[in-house]
């Protein structure tokens, strides 16, 4: 399996992390405790087995980077999420032509962990889904993040936020699948997402009857796309870095290991 990052977001001009990084510079390189925060991420899959390649979307080799023994391969932005998870996925299957799951996680995220990725390669070890797609329970953000401000997503059973991370056939990504596009379009929307799939699971959804396992079979009738929720343990993966105050937390995290 190889691992795909994401990492070609720039700091715009009058962004909120303009006054830590120089607008134009790339996120990815935001330094934190002494290290670019991909850096972080890299010295994590660095120590995981089942990971063979990396692949880094939006940088170059003169960034200076390094996973251990682990070769990186370097591709341009390709201007858009869907458009880079179909070029990461096409070098992947460049690289190995039979790959069968490909490792995706953003460049923000820089509290991951060797256990983090390994736990849920076993998940994707058990079944056999186009995506896995982990989320958070809300009590499991607050209790390690309280401060973490994120936004939830209120299900029949929970309250949940995305991982930004996950695993996926390489072979629908390269292929460009139809609802890639359109999940796109409402991934920062829930009425949309949940549009996406029809006016009856809407309606679930807002009067709070919706269960992962519910909307998982919504999707897989609606987009033809066979997606698994996670429930991941671990708030750290949702832990990304957009804001100062974010940046804040993490940097202190960071300093103690």
């Amino acid at each position: 399996m190889d691992a795909i990052i994401s990492a070609g977001g720039v700091v715009k001009e009058k962004g909120l992390l303009s006054g830590i990084l120089a607008p134009g510079t790339r996120k990815a390189m935001l330094e934190l405790a002494g290290k670019p925060m991909i850096q972080w991420e890299l010295d994590a899959v660095a120590n995981v087995d089942a990971i063979d390649d990396v692949i880094i979307i939006g940088l170059n080799p003169d960034d200076g980077l390094y996973c251990g023994q682990k070769q990186i391969h370097y591709i341009p932005d390709a201007g858009g999420l869907i458009d880079n998870f179909k070029a990461g996925a096409s070098k992947v299957l460049e690289i190995h032509p039979d790959s069968q799951r490909t490792f995706w996680f953003s460049s923000d995220v820089p509290l991951i962990r060797p256990e983090m990725i390994e736990w849920l390669i076993g998940i994707s070890d058990q079944t056999d889904h186009d995506v896995y797609y982990p989320i958070i329970e809300q009590r499991v953000m607050k209790n390690r993040y309280p401060e973490s401000r994120r936004t939830y997503t209120r299900l029949k059973d929970m309250a949940v936020c995305g991982g930004d991370f996950g695993i996926f056939k390489p072979s629908v990504a390269a292929g460009a699948h139809p609802a890639l596009p359109k999940i796109s379009v409402a991934r920062k929307s829930v009425a949309k997402q949940a549009a996406l799939v029809g006016i009856w699971p809407l309606l679930i959804l807002l009067t709070r009857q919706m269960t992962l396992l519910r909307a998982s079979k919504f999707i897989r009738k609606r987009l033809d796309l066979d997606l698994a929720f996670v429930n991941c343990p671990y708030a750290e993966t949702g832990m990304d870095v957009d804001k100062p105050f974010q940046y804040e937390i993490v940097q202190k995290e960071l300093e103690t290991l």
